[in-house]
């Protein structure tokens, strides 16, 4: 039985990220910059140094240049703050909403494809992803909300099942939880099928999850595979919702 996500959070801001091509063997999600609404655009504006480094871990740009990042096409990194265009050129990186099949393209995500989005969120919710240039838009999350419904892509899932095959299909839960023995980054979540780890929850949203796991209930299934065989995806469909009190 499919889920449907049916109350989309307006976003304040969104992550670049970029990821370098296969063949560097670097798994690393660097944030490059931030997407942020202005008037009836978007504003895309590359991190500084500093910010950088904050946002990757202590990296410096020059180590995601050193894996051919020259930033976002059409919008000269050497020029810190873009204002023009900049929603059209992220949005030409989803199906047209004219054509027939976007209904499906938002299916996919398990959005109700009457449900009016903005921009920002739609992206959001997307990541407009190519295969071609390793970019796409995170959405942080925001920590503080109550409740909400995620469709997530599972971060490193081929990686885990490449010698292993998963063996179950959609519908099975999946558990989230805080991995800090993780040997890379003591800050990250995992998701778990069974007992077996299968992936994580990408880092950039990490920090949100595990403020959820302190003091929501969060749940998860795994909600549609695809890709191809020798690189397959998966996606769970999680719910967060307020954490039950104990009885006085």
């Amino acid at each position: 039985m499919e889920n449907w996500i049916t109350t989309v959070q307006e976003p304040r801001t969104l992550f670049l990220a970029w990821q370098a091509p296969d063949h560097y063997k670097e798994r690393y999600r660097w944030a490059v910059g931030m997407l942020s609404p202005t008037g009836n655009d978007l504003q895309l504006r590359y991190f500084s140094d500093t910010e950088f480094r904050q946002f990757n871990d202590g990296k410096p740009i020059d180590a995601a240049r050193a894996l051919s990042y020259e930033g976002f096409p059409s919008f000269d990194r050497k020029r810190q703050i873009h204002q023009a265009g900049v929603a059209d050129a992220f949005l030409r990186r989803l199906p047209p909403q004219s054509r027939a099949d976007f209904r499906d393209f938002m299916k996919q995500f398990r959005l109700a494809p009457d449900r009016p989005l903005s921009p920002l969120a739609l992206l959001g919710r997307t990541e407009a992803k190519l295969p071609s240039d390793g970019f796409s838009v995170v959405d942080p999350l925001d920590p503080t909300q109550a409740s909400c419904d995620l469709m997530l892509e599972i971060a490193g899932f081929r990686y885990y099942v490449k010698e292993e095959p998963l063996g179950v299909g959609v519908g099975h839960e999946v558990t989230i939880e805080a991995e800090p023995d993780n040997q890379y980054d003591a800050g990250a979540v995992k998701v778990s099928l069974g007992g077996r780890k299968i992936g994580n929850i990408n880092r950039l949203q990490a920090p949100t999850f595990l403020q959820w796991l302190r003091h929501r209930k969060v749940t998860a299934v795994l909600e549609r595979l695809n890709g191809k065989p020798d690189s397959p995806r998966a996606f769970v469909f999680a719910r967060v919702r307020p954490a039950m009190r104990a009885a006085a």
